[in-house]
């Protein structure tokens, strides 16, 4: 009765529907899940005991590096879901925060949890289930794990939901054994295969060849780049020079073309400090990131433990060192996740997201490749500053106003010509004189000469000094700024032919080396010297348009080109056509003003130095030399050799401008040709009692003793011959300097000549 009495009233029933679950059969109960945040699609597992994560052992198996074998478990005891990390490498960390290994850490439902790079949540929710619908599960036959002591379990939460049955605080069953699930990598990561490899290897390689470029003119990189190979072969021991030797002789084929390549790279860059500072930037920044500096921008990572992440990344660079010949661009990446060299060094690898190595690539890539273009531009951490050149030539042509008949009668045109200048000159004797001079040092067989010419102008009473101040491989210096630029080949046929040519490949070479030809090379010269000179950061890119995107060949030929002038003060830069060549003239207006001029001539390259004695009036005999007095000069002669009676100006200076000439026997006849011109020379001047020239020619006449003391002595062939042709020459001599030093006209059988 009483239970009819208290019993519920039940719900009324519907025609064609079938009776609703009464409450007291349901059950109700919390829900626990773990949900893969960061992985695709987020996919959900139910916590019910226990779920174990590893990339081999687990429940859940995650293929990925930083997840360890075993790495994680997450428990469920009494509603109170904790986590377990056993001892994995990379860790488990809540909130951010890395657990101790082996202890159990209660979760609360808003921690986050990260096991290596998977980030996982716990979900909390309520179910219900008819009580007869719950079937009976066996036990789980997972390890058994220890209690978790009493301190360590929080007070029950209240129960979300309506009121049940005292049916539902019956104890639920032990819920199913999970099966275990091998799913694919996180999203966003995955393996650094070949391509990326490869990118980050180029990458390395333009910011090494830049900072290369940069830091290369400071003497205390280059100190360092010398130091680390010695000091790595005094630690391991090592004879660089016999290694190379050995595996030159062991492997012939790879050693002979690996030298190939060494000598055809290095004709446009350093290859071995190159190389040099690709090793130690790779291995400098795998010491610091795990990975090179590129593979890090390039978003790729090291896995393991970050320590052994750098140690074996370093290893794992030099074994690459060794073994790229045979492995180049990590061609086992191509088929598997790993290289032979990070097998062996137990490191990997792999890129963190797809997008982020697609972005860098795209980026970063082509801005290291403009900055190794531009790089030149900062050499030495000193933009260069442009120089102005003007590029019209100053051709001047001498006109001969009319004469009389007598001027024209007692004109004196001589013809003269050095091998050493590589020039004949025509000019009016009676307008200028032309004198041999010589600069000494030390004495005897010791002596060093240096040997000129002075151009004496009578009318303005001026000496200007000629004297070759060095010379170069022109060749050598125009190939500075062409080898390897192939923009450059078409716009510069006649530097090019020139530079890649020679007589021994191209027979027909010398007789193209005439005016026509050299006046083509010398428009070409000009307007690549011109845009050479001109380079700046303000006009980079302008050249790089219209010339050549490679613009380090034209920065260095400008370096090249300031060195061998040796003056970089100087005031102006033009051209000028003497005779039937093209010149280069650098102007250096100082107290004693001068020139620097450059025949643009195929062949030998010579700088010849003018210098003027005086500032006054400078420009105005230097207008007078260049268009009057060398406007017949021709600069590409044709020598013929001829014994001479008595000797020109340009012969004494070429005598004494001979390396050779003091070892050299000086004979007879050359002794007695080179007295007759001091001499005419001596006589012709008293002569004319012109006492400016006459203390000039004095006082370069005295140098001719020095030289011929320092000749050799020639062995008597006779034993009636006491006095050798170097004995008599310095008698003579001493009687010629004697005589003029005392205007003695009766000894050069001078008449009436006037007072001097």
């Amino acid at each position: 009765m009483l239970g009819k009495l208290f019993k519920r009233k039940s719900v009324p029933n519907n025609d064609g529907i079938k009776d609703p679950i009464e409450v007291e059969k349901l059950q109700y109960s919390k829900v626990f899940e773990l949900e893969l945040s960061n992985m695709e699609d987020t996919p959900v597992y139910a916590l019910k005991h226990q779920l174990s994560i590893g990339s081999e052992i687990g429940n859940i198996i995650i293929a990925d590096p930083s997840v360890s074998p075993r790495h994680a478990s997450f428990i469920l005891q009494q509603e109170v879901v904790s986590v377990i990390d056993h001892g994995s490498l990379t860790g488990t960390m809540v909130n951010g925060k890395k657990i101790p290994p082996g202890k159990y850490i209660i979760l609360e439902e808003s921690d986050v949890v990260n096991v290596g790079d998977l980030e996982l949540r716990l979900k909390v929710g309520i179910s219900a289930a008819p009580v007869e619908e719950i079937p009976d599960l066996p036990e789980e036959e997972d390890e058994e794990l220890p209690e978790i002591p009493e301190e360590e379990i929080p007070e029950e939460e209240e129960e979300v939901g309506e009121d049940v049955d005292e049916e539902s605080d019956e104890q639920m069953p032990p819920p199913k054994k999970v099966k275990r699930q091998y799913l694919a990598p996180i999203s966003n990561q995955y393996s650094a295969n070949s391509l990326i490899r490869l990118v980050a290897v180029v990458c390395d390689l333009l910011l090494s060849y830049s900072l290369l470029v940069i830091f290369l003119p400071f003497d205390e990189f280059r100190s360092f780049l010398d130091f680390f190979p010695a000091f790595i072969g005094d630690v391991l021991n090592l004879d660089w020079s016999a290694l190379m030797e050995q595996i030159e002789q062991e492997n012939n084929f790879v050693a002979s073309m690996l030298k190939d390549i060494y000598v055809f790279l290095s004709s446009t860059f350093h290859v071995g400090p190159l190389l040099l500072m690709f090793i130690l930037m790779r291995i400098f920044s795998t010491l610091i990131l795990g990975v090179s500096l590129s593979e890090f921008i390039l978003g790729i990572r090291a896995s393991k433990s970050p320590l052994w992440a750098r140690v074996g990344g370093v290893m794992r660079v030099i074994v690459g060192i060794f073994t790229w010949p045979f492995i180049i661009f990590d061609i086992p990446a191509v088929i598997s996740r790993r290289t032979f060299k990070e097998v062996i060094t137990f490191t990997n690898i792999y890129v963190v997201s797809k997008f982020n190595a697609i972005i860098g690539t795209i980026l970063f890539l082509p801005m290291l490749l403009g900055f190794a273009i531009v790089s030149p531009l900062l050499e030495g951490l000193e933009p260069p500053e442009p120089i102005g050149i003007n590029d019209r030539i100053e051709q001047r042509v001498k006109i001969n106003a009319p004469v009389s008949a007598t001027e024209a009668e007692s004109a004196r045109p001589v013809t003269d010509a050095s091998k050493a200048l590589n020039v004949k000159i025509a000019y009016d004797a009676n307008e200028l004189s032309i004198i041999p001079n010589f600069r000494f040092q030390g004495v005897r067989s010791k002596l060093n000469v240096k040997s000129s010419l002075i151009f004496y102008q009578r009318d303005l009473q001026r000496q200007i000094e000629v004297e070759i101040l060095k010379t170069f491989d022109f060749r050598q210096l125009l190939g500075i700024g062409m080898r390897g630029n192939v923009p450059l080949y078409e716009k510069y046929p006649q530097i090019y032919n020139f530079v890649y040519e020679s007589l021994e490949n191209n027979p027909a070479f010398k007789t193209t080396n005439d005016v026509a030809s050299n006046t083509a090379f010398a428009n070409e010269f000009i307007e690549f010297t011109k845009t050479a000179f001109s380079l700046s950061l303000d006009n980079a890119f302008e050249v790089m348009q219209s010339e050549t995107f490679l613009i380090r060949g034209l920065v260095n030929y400008k370096s090249s080109f300031l060195s061998l002038i040796e003056y970089k003060d100087f005031d102006q830069i033009n051209f000028l056509k003497i005779g039937n060549a093209y010149f280069m003239k650098i102007g250096f207006k100082k107290q004693k003003p001068f020139d620097l001029i450059i025949p643009l001539i195929k062949g030998e390259g010579r700088i010849l130095k003018i210098s003027y004695g005086k500032r006054e009036n400078s420009e105005l005999v230097a207008s007078k030399f260049y268009k009057f007095n060398l406007h017949k000069t021709n600069w590409l002669p044709e020598f013929e050799f001829s014994q001479k009676e008595v000797m020109s100006p340009l012969d004494v200076f070429d005598l004494f401008s001979r390396e050779d000439f003091k070892t050299k026997l000086l004979s007879e006849q050359k002794a007695q040709a080179l007295y007759a011109y001091y001499f005419e020379t001596s006589a012709a001047v008293l002569n004319k009692a012109d006492p400016v020239e006459l203390d000039l020619w004095k006082t370069k006449s005295k140098l001719i003793l020095k030289l011929i003391e320092a000749l050799p002595g020639a062995n008597n062939t006779s034993e009636t011959e006491e006095e050798g042709p170097k004995e008599k020459l310095l008698e003579n001599f001493n009687d010629l300097l004697d005589a003029l030093e005392n205007n003695n006209t009766e000894y050069f059988g001078i008449q009436n000549t006037a007072t001097i």
